[in-house]
């Protein structure tokens, strides 16, 4: 099942810090170009590593090339770009018509206080700019490293909190134009990101619930990353595995293994449970990732992840 790789035009990926999120997104971004889709990666807050990550050089606010025929003759292109609110504001302005010279001194001065009297503005802008290219067919598919959880939803409420209290002007259009996009899946979606742990799960429902539920965005598979494998042997004790081999093992060695046979016991039931609590606090299909055992993650481990993404069959999905 793949075809929720490029199932909207822009793909909101988000999720507690330090859950991976933005390696999921750019997985999905490989996992996508793979297809022969055209993908535009677009990092909010510009975390670096990204680009090296997706075989390029660092993500600045100008769009390039990171690959080209990515997976193969048949492959699609990434590029990445960030987009900082003071770059989407002059861009708004060049929209509206206002001159270049006068646009810079005004995005340059204006912005700060701008902002600082219109709560959600920076936000909006940026999603405003994400509205324009998904409008201009900049890509086949947009990949949004969103702002961790507790900054991803005031992100994406920024559209619709904004209506409510601008009542008329070129801001309650943005605002009316990025709520169409956000409302309509064909444009856009959003895949949260989760790890098999109470606390990042309980966020993921909330989450969801509030950006499913409360604001009418639809969710792709829901992503519980960095899963521990199943491993059936662990219910078999340490001296019953070495007596079915035919090995002698020592008291030390004996109380060694069964401790990490403990560990690992403990890690797959907790697993189990956090991702059983998700599957009956909401509807959506969820996609486990593998745990991988590295400290930093490189382009063939990204590859790995692609791979997962492309080929999983979502829980709770129709087979």
């Amino acid at each position: 099942m793949t075809d929720w790789l490029t199932q909207s035009s822009v793909v909101v990926v988000a999720g507690k810090g330090g859950v991976g999120s933005s390696t999921v997104a750019a997985a999905h971004a490989l996992a996508a170009a793979q297809q022969g889709a055209d993908v535009l990666f677009i990092a909010v807050d510009g975390r670096p590593g990204m680009g090296e990550l997706l075989g390029g050089r660092e993500i600045n606010d100008r769009d390039h090339v990171l690959q080209r025929k990515v997976g193969g003759p048949g492959g699609g292109t990434i590029r990445a770009r960030s987009i900082p609110a003071e770059q989407a504001f002059g861009d708004y302005l060049e929209l509206k018509g206002v001159g270049g010279l006068l646009r810079r001194a005004a995005s340059a001065a204006s912005l700060p206080m701008i902002a600082a009297a219109t709560p959600g503005l920076e936000h909006l802008l940026v999603l405003g700019k994400i509205k324009e290219l998904e409008r201009d067919k900049t890509a086949d598919l947009i990949i949004v490293d969103a702002p961790p959880a507790g900054h991803a939803a005031p992100f994406l409420r920024s559209a619709s909190g904004l209506s409510d209290v601008v009542k008329s002007g070129p801001v309650l259009d943005q605002a009316q134009e990025v709520s169409e996009m956000l409302a309509d899946p064909a444009r856009c979606m959003a895949l949260l990101v989760a790890l098999p742990e109470e606390t990042p799960i309980t966020e993921m429902i909330e989450l969801a619930n509030e950006l499913g539920d409360d604001l009418g965005i639809s969710l792709l598979p829901l992503v519980v990353n960095a899963c521990w494998p199943d491993r059936p042997g662990l219910d078999k004790s340490p001296a019953m595995a070495a007596r079915s081999h035919k090995i002698k093992l020592s008291a030390s060695a004996k109380s060694s293994l069964e401790s990490a046979a403990a560990f690992g016991r403990s890690r797959l039931a907790q697993q189990r449970e956090q991702i059983e609590r998700l599957a009956t606090a909401r509807a959506e299909p969820i996609i486990t990732l593998p745990r991988l055992a590295t400290p930093r993650l490189d382009a063939a481990d990204l590859e790995l992840l692609a791979d997962a993404l492309a080929s999983a069959v979502p829980i709770g999905a129709t087979q």
